[in-house]
């Protein structure tokens, strides 16, 4: 494999950036400087139209990943339809993975968020790569409303 072919390959791919919602995590991949993050919400009625450019771009980088790729998710909430979606990009990170590349995903949850916290051990679970489950403090005061 020769990894300057596909640095520069993979370099060549546009910044993705989507900026968040209320309901709509933010997200960055950005090959070039090699920040891959996923951040916020993520219940969108329908997540399809959120998550189908990242998982084609996603796919693109793939095929000439970095040499390592660190991987961020950053969720408050997530909802069942989004899982699927997120599923998918762990399955593509876990390939890079089986395809000798060094890969890091780092699943952060905020100390009062056990719903996520539960979540991020669960998906280090299910796949075979490198996983961290990083608590982050509470962004928040413990609010039952929140």
């Amino acid at each position: 494999m020769d990894t300057n072919s596909n640095t520069l390959e993979t370099k060549q791919l546009e910044v993705l950036r989507i900026e968040p919602t209320f309901a709509t995590p933010a997200i960055v991949m950005d090959a070039d400087g090699g920040v891959f993050k996923i951040t916020g919400n993520s219940y969108p009625e329908d997540p399809l139209p959120v998550y189908i450019p990242v998982i084609d771009w996603f796919r693109k980088y793939t095929k000439h990943p970095l040499p390592k790729t660190v991987f961020e998710f950053k969720f408050t909430y997530f909802s069942t339809a989004s899982t699927q979606l997120i599923f998918e990009i762990f399955r593509m990170l876990e390939e890079i993975f089986k395809n000798k590349y060094e890969v890091l995903v780092r699943w952060y949850y905020s100390a009062d968020n056990d719903e996520i916290h539960e979540n991020g051990l669960d998906f280090s679970t299910l796949f075979d790569m490198p996983f961290e489950v990083v608590e982050v403090p509470a962004e928040y005061p413990n609010d039952d409303n929140a």
